[in-house]
């Protein structure tokens, strides 16, 4: 047992224990240390270290559930927290169908963890974003190159009073880069991305080169809007897939009645060979074994050959639906529990075709490398609003041919993913800022994707 943990399950022990005898509870201690390493101006700048510790308490009292945190750690933090916590449990509306905690003291088999990564230092960082950097000038050398570089670990301890004590890490790094040339008219861009739990997997060299290669040389032309068949880039394939887990998937969403899926459970929906999974132990994600209530992760199918399957769940969501839980329950605090469980290490599978084979296929098409400011219009059918950036062109007769200005789009996902033709087999990791969600995604050409309006930029 590492220092780590034996510290965060004996201060979640003693917060338990200054509970009022026969008090239900969950506690959890949330922690990590994070390094931001920025870039803008062709230099490092605004370098930010982080070392964070947050205890979470929620009480269950007479099926009234109450949640407290505090960064506060001393004992008098705990006692404060303590009160707190059944002060607000006391007031709250009364969860009837709270199933109560889950059992289970053994913590589950490791998942795939850097040392190095969790550890690495400010000056490794500087060298990993100087290396993005440096490779996107090389290519350009007239350029405005920016971008970030993060890198760290989270830890997740989580105990209660029906005897379940476990701990889990994960490490990870994260960077993008976006190389920029302003003074054309209009002004083009490039965007690369990408993640991974070990930092000697992410190659930033290539994604400040990849970056580069998106940047238009000619004058972007505009097109008119309307249906066309959509080559997505990764990045963009990997927010409608994201957002897939947030609309149909999320727990909240299936009680509550707004899930694009709600009345397609069991149904195929999207293409046969699609398949779409949340796995959250696999080393294809940025794996966590245990989600913030202690459950154990699991692999959880989302579609299956095209049909799909249940929403994940938390404890109240699974009680709420009658089901047990999936183990993707989030931080109960606010903002994370109001946004429902939700698939948080999700992958596309099925696919086997090359970016290069879906341009070949295409006669006439457009290629996204990604989506910007992108919002939803309408949770019940699906539907995204938000605009191309950083690379969009035209695709004729199987060749990239010449670049395009951005365009609005306005579309439901299960609508472009039902017309999705090909996919990549092999997927980069594209994650938030610190692996607490991530989509593993190729990229994938679908048959008819709506822009609505262009713009002169």
């Amino acid at each position: 047992m590492s220092g780590d943990e034996a510290r965060s399950l004996r201060l979640l022990a003693d917060t338990l224990a200054a509970l009022p005898p026969g008090a239900d509870a969950d506690a959890r201690l949330t922690g990590g240390e994070w390094g931001t390493m920025r870039f803008a101006n062709g230099r490092i700048h605004q370098p930010h270290l982080e070392h964070s510790r947050l205890l979470s308490l929620r009480v269950a009292s007479d099926l009234r559930l109450g949640t407290a945190t505090t960064t506060d750690l001393t004992p008098e933090g705990v006692k404060e927290v303590v009160r707190q916590a059944l002060a607000i449990a006391a007031i709250s509306p009364v969860e009837r169908k709270f199933p109560g905690f889950p059992a289970g003291s053994k913590n589950p088999k490791p998942v795939a963890f850097s040392e190095a990564t969790a550890r690495l230092t400010p000056e490794a960082q500087g060298r990993i974003a100087a290396a993005a950097l440096n490779a996107a000038h090389a290519a350009i050398p007239d350029s405005r190159v920016s971008g970030v570089v993060n890198a760290g670990q989270e830890f997740i301890a989580v105990a209660n009073t029906s005897g379940l004590s476990r701990f889990s890490r994960r490490s990870v790094i994260q960077s993008s880069v976006l190389v920029e040339r302003p003074t054309a008219d209009p002004p083009v861009s490039g965007w690369s991305e990408g993640a991974h739990w070990d930092a000697r997997e992410l190659d930033a060299a290539a994604l400040g080169r990849e970056a580069a290669s998106r940047v238009a040389t000619t004058a972007p032309a505009s097109v008119k809007p309307g249906k066309y068949r959509v080559l997505l880039g990764g990045s963009a394939a990997s927010e409608l897939i994201g957002y897939l887990g947030y609309l149909g998937f999320n727990g909240h969403g299936e009680e509550e009645g707004w899930s694009c899926l709600a009345k397609k459970r069991g149904r195929r929906t999207l293409p046969e060979s699609m398949t779409i999974i949340d796995e959250g132990r696999s080393p294809y994600s940025i794996p966590q074994a245990i989600d913030y209530e202690g459950v154990e992760k699991r692999r959880t199918p989302l579609i299956e050959s095209g049909v799909a399957r249940a929403a994940v769940t938390d404890l109240v969501t699974a009680g709420r639906l009658g089901v047990s839980t999936s183990g993707h329950g989030l931080p109960p605090e606010s903002p994370f529990g109001e946004w429902g469980p939700i698939p948080t290490q999700v992958r596309l599978l099925g696919g086997d075709a090359r970016e290069e084979e879906m341009i070949r296929e295409t006669r006439r098409g457009i290629l996204v490398t990604r989506f910007h400011y992108v919002r939803v219009v309408h949770p019940g059918q699906s539907i995204l609003t938000g605009m191309t950036r950083d690379g969009t062109y035209q695709i004729e007769k199987g060749e990239v041919t010449r670049p395009l200005r951005n365009l609005r789009f306005t579309e439901s996902i299960l609508a472009s993913l039902g017309k999705a033709e090909m996919w990549g087999r092999a997927g980069r990791r594209y994650s938030d800022e610190r692996g607490g969600a991530t989509v593993t995604s190729p990229s994938l050409l679908t048959g008819a994707f709506r822009f609505t309006s262009s713009t002169l930029f």
